[in-house]
């Protein structure tokens, strides 16, 4: 170990020389550790912070063209009274991941009713990230066909029928359904309405698939007069919950928060206090019920965890590895609140 001359600037030679290993291997150790022990990568980062070395990142960014930027385009709801919780969970488990690295997130909010397709393609042209975090995919979705050709890393929370070609996080949509819709048949609700999100996103031909299954399971037709797809705001919930009451619903399964206060609040203006019967399933990352007064049975998992899972996706695409091996599908689970 040869001391530094006070004021001499700290780099991965200072820090290779310290500990007699090549500068490659202190590279790639403070770059995450890829193909590096995790002892090593301890002792090269316990050295780095130990002599004091501050990454150069203005170097970095001209000599390799890297941004250390994360670009996010999540959906949020149009709805200006109730807000959506579930986008906010995103960012805050998107945020944790990347608390520690030289990477920062930037956010672009997109109204679910509108597509995102011209502003990624301004982030790629314009080189202003190293990668990209979508929601709310279609099957055939334009903003994913364009990634894919444009070679820019990138992750979706949702699956789309080109998911075998690029990274992706979703929840097993069939089997929250399937598991909301059960727990709705085995409290013995017999007329159950699905409320749910527009056909053109991914996510909700498979929710009907699980709904369907619960009702082959249980011998009981299904009725579609009981199927309902509408824009994800409470107004529209609360309108389509008042004519499906109408039509002899005794209870909801829901896509989210926005659906369950919606459906709740038009059930109650319809029926008044015999809404209190209804039953009310809802696939939600938070523990919304808990705190309503209304039996609930969640299909839960945690939006802040989704978040960080989908960071974590996209940092390994960034580093390099295949897509096959950054896909994830996780299911839900049954909570009542």
């Amino acid at each position: 170990m040869t001391a530094l001359a006070p004021g001499t600037p700290v780099t991965m030679k200072s820090i290779a020389d310290e500990l007699g290993v090549s500068v490659t291997t202190v590279a790639r150790a403070l770059k995450g550790g890829e193909r590096i022990s995790r002892e090593m990568v301890r002792k090269v980062n316990e050295a780095a912070d130990r002599l004091g070395y501050v990454r150069n990142l203005d170097a970095v960014k001209l000599r390799t063209g890297q941004t250390f930027v994360v670009m996010t385009f999540l959906s949020f709801t149009s709805d200006e009274e109730i807000g959506d919780s579930g986008s906010v969970g995103l960012l805050n488990g998107i945020h944790k991941r990347l608390a520690g690295t030289e990477y920062s997130v930037r956010a672009a909010p997109v109204t679910m009713e509108e597509s995102s397709l011209e502003m990624v393609k301004k982030v790629v042209t314009g080189r202003n990230a190293d990668g990209i975090i979508l929601d709310h995919t279609t099957p055939q979705d334009e903003r994913v066909k364009y990634l894919l050709d444009a070679g820019m890393p990138f992750v979706t929370f949702g699956q789309t029928d080109m998911s075998e070609h690029h990274a992706f996080f979703d929840l097993d949509n069939v089997f929250a359904a399937y598991q909301g819709t059960k727990a709705m048949l085995e409290k013995g609700y017999r007329r159950i309405a699905l409320l749910d999100a527009d056909k053109s996103y991914a996510f909700v031909s498979q929710r009907i698939e699980g709904y369907r299954q619960a009702y082959a399971e249980a011998r009981l037709p299904v009725e579609p007069d009981l199927m309902r797809h509408i824009q994800m705001n409470a107004s529209d919930a609360s309108q389509a919950a008042i004519d499906l009451v109408r039509c002899g619903a005794d209870a909801f399964v829901c896509v989210n928060e926005l659906a369950f206060l919606g459906a709740r609040a038009g059930a109650r203006r319809e029926l008044g206090a015999k809404a209190e019967k209804l039953g009310y399933s809802i696939r939600s990352g938070t523990n919304l019920g808990a705190y309503l007064g209304s039996q609930i049975s969640n299909s839960y998992f945690s939006r802040t965890e989704a978040g960080r899972v989908l960071a974590d996706l996209l940092m390994k695409r960034i580093a390099g590895a295949p897509a096959a091996e950054c896909q994830q599908v996780t299911r839900t689970e049954l909570r009542d609140d």
